[in-house]
């Protein structure tokens, strides 16, 4: 399988931001590691807590990466 369309296959490691799609995969998506700064489909960023949530840039909006992932498109702010 290539391994750019390989779900369990670790993106992001050669630079490229990485695209976090809520359309079901053969395989749940791990969260990252690194816990990266998003933007979601409504065009909103969402920076990582140190307690590893997110919120967004206004501190209006917290939330899990589950929840993220469950709720939104999310693409890797590079």
């Amino acid at each position: 399988m290539n391994p750019e369309t390989n779900p369990t296959e670790d993106a992001g490691t050669d630079g490229r931001p990485r695209v976090w799609l809520v359309a079901g995969l053969a395989a749940p998506t791990r969260e990252p590691a690194d816990h990266p700064p998003v933007r979601d489909d409504l065009m909103r960023r969402w920076e990582p807590r140190p307690d590893g949530t997110y919120q967004t840039a206004d501190g209006r909006h917290h939330a899990s990466w589950t929840e993220l992932h469950a709720r939104y498109d999310l693409v890797e702010v590079a």
